[in-house]
């Protein structure tokens, strides 16, 4: 009777420490995971709330029976921004652009240009940064 005992209790405890070493090797990197998404999560929203954007003056000038349309965005928040990864949409669709920099730095200006646009009469221009921060303008091309 007493070899059973020792016997069933080593059986238990090796069982014990394989659930363990289960558990274990399934629960630390999905823990891991949560927090570098927590972490990620944390630096996106910190950059949306430093980031600001406006749209301070937009030109266009007449190219055939198209346009061509110079917008100029400020960078009124604190985060430096990539240009090519910004959104230009007019009237709702995006629209192909061409950037005067790579990046606009807090504080200065930057052009972007939309070449061959075709349409005419109001408009409503739409810049979006890369992490969802936007600004409207309204023009008119006549």
């Amino acid at each position: 009777m007493g070899f059973s005992l020792v016997g069933a209790a080593a059986i238990i405890g090796v069982s014990v420490l394989m659930c363990l070493e289960i558990i274990m090797s399934t629960t630390v990197p999905t823990i891991t995971n949560v927090d570098d998404a927590f972490d990620e999560m944390r630096d996106r929203i910190i950059d949306q709330v430093q980031t600001d954007i406006n749209i301070t003056n937009v030109i266009n000038t007449v190219n055939g029976s198209n346009y061509d349309i110079n917008i100029t965005v400020d960078n009124i928040g604190s985060i430096t921004l990539k240009t090519s990864l910004f959104n230009i949409l007019i009237n709702g669709t995006i629209n192909n652009f061409s950037c005067s920099k790579s990046y606009i730095h807090p504080e200065n200006n930057v052009y972007f240009n939309v070449y061959n646009f075709s349409g005419s009469g109001f408009m409503k221009v739409k810049v979006v940064t890369n992490n969802g921060i936007s600004d409207y303008y309204e023009f008119t091309l006549t």
